[in-house]
């Protein structure tokens, strides 16, 4: 039985504020979400809405960074 804690509702964003966040459209979103590695991992809530975890999105960001030439 998994006794971890369960995480805080607050550090999940919704697609709206995920997509705001980089100034892109959902439609952008969703389309990313079609090729594997460049979206972050997303969860499905019962009510089918989605939702990104802080640390999901942080650690996506990371895999997005270069140097700069």
């Amino acid at each position: 039985m998994d006794l971890s804690p369960l995480p805080d509702p607050s550090d999940f964003l919704t697609v709206t504020e995920f997509c705001a966040k980089l100034r892109i459209s959902k439609d952008t979103f969703y389309k990313w979400r079609q090729i594997p590695g460049a979206a972050p991992v997303a969860h499905k809530l019962p009510n089918g809405s989605l939702r990104i975890s802080a640390t999901d999105f942080n650690a996506w960001l990371t895999t997005l960074r270069s140097e700069a030439a």
